[in-house]
């Protein structure tokens, strides 16, 4: 009860004008069998999903990372379902999140090799615009860091973070937040929430554990810095995460497990307003572009 109270208190005394100008996106995985490959918009007070669209991208390959450029570009990796047999292979597309249709077939998520990269997650690190992804290393169990080209799909690997890890999301100041769990013979026993060095993958600080649910979904909202994560449930649920690891649930978005979440960016300069940006640049997120460059003038 102390924690609905709390995210309540938080929600209700955060600078309203600044938060209406936030969208959160979510995308359906792969370990769900309703909705897969279906882009929704999240209610960032209950949790209540809204189609993006007609339908799935591709129900048979689920999206597992989502991820906004400063620009309004949506890049979503995506993952063939398991029921197709085969080793799983991950793919980069762009998304139009006005309709939650592809406009984009980037490639196969690889190594330089060739070698394919299976991602967990993605993130879109604020001011060098570098596309970050995450993929368990089967060698070790746990997860590694990877930049991955936005043009060519291409990925480097940065390092071996020495957590099984499930999630990806940059803070608006730069922090790189991960999820990471520890199971037992029944399933997921607790989870973490850690920060890392995306020079590095090295772990930086943890958390205290969280127990209520698995996170396979992350996403910081850029208007305050709260950290809302996405479960594996079959209605899609979502929760509030502290830095410190209090885990509270705000609802279900009524769709399948969430593969992944992202919020929508927010204009630093009015040129970002302008010929048509303040829509397809920030798409649900500004009424006109006096609207736009009013938030780049004052942030409300």
């Amino acid at each position: 009860m102390k924690k609905i109270l709390l995210v309540t208190i938080l929600l209700l005394s955060a600078p309203a004008a600044s938060l209406a100008q936030t969208t959160l996106f979510g995308g359906v995985g792969r370990g769900a069998g309703m909705n897969r490959g279906e882009v929704i918009t999240i209610d960032q007070t209950t949790a209540t999903g809204t189609l993006v669209g007609a339908g799935a991208i591709d129900p048979d390959a689920g999206l597992t990372g989502l991820a906004f450029d400063s620009s309004g570009q949506l890049f979503a990796s995506t993952i063939n379902s398991p029921l197709l047999g085969g080793t799983p292979v991950s793919t980069l597309i762009r998304i139009e999140p006005l309709t939650g249709e592809q406009v984009a077939l980037i490639g196969t998520i690889r190594l330089a090799g060739g070698t394919p990269v299976v991602i967990n997650d993605l993130a879109l690190q604020p001011g060098t615009g570098l596309l970050f992804g995450t993929a368990i290393n089967f060698d070790t169990g746990t997860n590694n860091l990877y930049t991955i080209d936005k043009a060519t799909a291409v990925a480097t690997f940065v390092g071996d973070t020495g957590v099984i890890g499930a999630t990806l999301a940059f803070g608006p100041d730069g922090t790189l937040y991960q999820t990471s769990a520890e199971f037992g013979d029944a399933g997921f026993l607790r989870g973490f929430l850690n920060t890392l060095d995306p020079a590095t993958a090295a772990v930086l600080t943890t958390s205290e554990p969280f127990t209520e649910a698995h996170v396979g979904a992350l996403a910081v909202r850029p208007a305050d810095g709260m950290i809302f994560a996405g479960g594996g449930g079959p209605l899609g649920d979502i929760y509030i995460l502290s830095p410190e690891g209090d885990q509270t649930f705000l609802g279900f978005t009524g769709f399948g497990g969430v593969g992944d979440i992202a919020f929508t960016p927010l204009p630093t300069d009015a040129s970002q307003c302008q010929q048509g940006g303040w829509r397809t640049n920030f798409p649900f997120s500004f009424k006109n572009q006096g609207d736009c460059i009013q938030f780049v003038n004052t942030g409300k």
